[in-house]
């Protein structure tokens, strides 16, 4: 059996703790290095969204239901709840902002693994389609985001702009994966533009900006067992 090597770095929390972006950045670190792989984790996310989904919602089969990815890691987790949902009889949309090319490698793995099952339609935003676009997000009715997530430092323009533009002109149910997009993941102060999420699953656990902005929110088990947070000296096999 490979073994891991576990490194020793403290990320000094409390039981009770929320997490700043950099704490939860050394937290995956610990994980992948424990041997716990990106894309479990990502997979277990998907699962929690979309249980939480079926359990507020439901009868999917009668729901219009997007999810819609950035390029990023947490872009996979929703990519990964489009699968968990089709399980629940959804018929789901995945709108990507980017092409495959510039996907994360976790986030093309589970977009990899979604491309045989016929209750997913996998869209790519291009100039061409916005009209295209702009109709899917207006008559949703449950929005998955998953754009950002905690990597949003800047102001947001151009297409990006204007999908979280439409997606809070819907009046689609927007359940954000960990961090509604747009809003720093550490102050919960929001760039120029933010989604305005009506509830959040925070992976593993939530983020300081997440407790500061009062949004809604239910903690999510993605796999990362407790001697992560609260490491240890030596190697675990």
């Amino acid at each position: 059996m490979k073994k891991y090597n576990y490194k020793n770095i403290q990320t000094n929390l409390t039981k009770s703790s929320s997490l700043t972006v950099k704490q939860m950045k050394i937290i995956d670190q610990n994980a992948m290095n424990y041997g716990i792989p990106v894309e479990l984790m990502m997979e277990n996310a998907g699962k929690t969204i979309a249980v939480h989904v079926f359990q507020k919602f439901s009868k999917l089969e009668e729901k219009n239901i997007t999810c819609i990815s950035g390029w990023g890691n947490n872009g996979g987790g929703v990519i990964s709840a489009a699968r968990h949902l089709t399980c629940f009889g959804a018929k789901v949309t995945i709108i990507l902002l980017k092409s495959k090319k510039v996907m994360s490698a976790p986030s093309k793995f589970h977009l990899f693994i979604t491309r045989r099952n016929k209750f997913i339609n996998v869209i790519y935003v291009n100039k061409n389609n916005s009209k295209k676009i702009s109709s899917i997000i207006e008559n949703s009715d449950i929005i998955i985001d998953g754009i950002f997530g905690t990597g949003v430092h800047s102001e947001i323009h151009d297409k990006v702009y204007s999908i979280i533009s439409q997606m809070n002109k819907s009046k689609a149910y927007i359940l954000s994966n960990d961090v509604p997009s747009g809003v720093n993941a550490d102050t919960g102060i929001s760039a120029n533009i933010s989604v305005n999420s009506d509830f959040v699953i925070a992976l593993h656990k939530p983020k300081k900006g997440i407790i500061n902005s009062k949004i809604k929110f239910k903690i999510a088990d993605i796999g990362i067992p407790p001697e992560i947070d609260f490491p240890s000296k030596g190697v675990i096999a």
